[in-house]
């Protein structure tokens, strides 16, 4: 299916330069790609319009001009090389993030929590805005896992228990995650909230700023993540020794969007990313935005197995 784009014009006053500074980081922030000067093309989609046409009054504002067109293709390029600019993007952007990876580890331990903790925001915000899945990603994903061994250090590694849980330990828990959850942390507490802990509650936070008591999961270095090759939904499931095929198939389903690595040929899986990344586009509390995900994984749940 051909991709519909977005392409804002602009054109700012040479003074004062902050104008164009400002205007350049929110581009950036955006995911957007120069076609040329003052020519910047996104994907289409509703809440991206959103987005640009707010620049394009901030802009106009600043006594600049903006120019907002939807377009069905870019005449001079076909798709494949449109989606090649976003490629190179994404690809430059997480090879600064993957070289800030492999530097983490010299520091002392408390200063290398803290950096792995800002380098997994800034890694959930590239994410966000890698429309067309760069290569660039898994060497990042591949470097984070490396980094988060250094920092928590394989004495604590291999003391992670990896048998069956005592699921009666686990009952009316707080269950603590990173902010902004995605595919793996919503999968992650639906499967805790509707077959491990049905009294669950469940906060945000970063690694460092973890609430006392509260059980974190998908975060680095503890019990209930990613664990060799599988994602903390897979951890979750593995250790509760729950047998139930659709169980097994979303986890699945859960990994490869996650992970992205082929492991398994999950055509769903690209689908329940894009959902998800308009979810969090759209609804701004995480609270809400997990309440949302949780119904839809029950919808997931109850239509898997069906026959089309």
């Amino acid at each position: 299916m051909l991709q519909s784009w977005l392409l804002l014009l602009l054109s700012l006053p040479p003074r004062p330069s902050s104008l164009r500074v400002r205007a350049w980081r929110r581009l950036k922030a955006l995911g957007a790609v120069a076609l040329k000067s003052g020519a910047y093309l996104l994907p289409y989609s509703s809440d991206r319009y959103e987005q640009f046409q707010w620049l394009a009054q901030e802009v106009e504002k600043d006594r600049g001009e903006a120019t907002l067109l939807k377009v069905d293709r870019v005449e001079n390029m076909k798709q494949p090389e449109v989606v090649r600019l976003f490629h190179e993007a994404r690809n430059a952007d997480y090879a600064a993030l993957t070289d800030r990876y492999r530097k983490l580890g010299s520091a002392k331990r408390p200063r290398s929590v803290e950096e792995l903790a800002r380098l997994a925001r800034e890694l959930d915000r590239l994410v966000d805005i890698d429309f067309f899945d760069a290569p660039g990603r898994q060497q990042t994903l591949r470097a984070r896992e490396a980094a988060e061994r250094r920092v928590t250090g394989p004495a604590q590694a291999a003391a992670r228990p990896e048998g069956r849980l005592d699921l009666a330990a686990f009952q009316g828990r707080r269950w603590v995650t990173r902010p902004r959850p995605h595919v793996d942390r919503i999968a992650s507490a639906w499967l805790i909230k509707r077959f491990l802990d049905p009294a669950a509650e469940f906060v945000f936070a970063v690694p460092d700023e973890l609430p006392a008591g509260a059980v974190p999961f998908d975060m680095a270095g503890v019990e209930f993540g990613h664990q060799g090759d599988q994602c903390t939904f897979e951890t979750l499931l593995h250790r509760s020794g729950l047998r139930d095929r659709r169980l097994a198939a979303i986890a699945e389903i859960v990994h490869e969007a996650d992970l992205r690595d082929n492991k398994y040929p999950r055509e769903e899986a690209r689908g329940l990313d894009l959902i998800l990344r308009g979810l969090l586009a759209a609804v701004k509390d995480d609270h809400e935005a997990l309440a949302q995900g949780l119904t839809l994984f029950d919808g997931l749940y109850s239509t898997i197995g069906e026959r089309r």
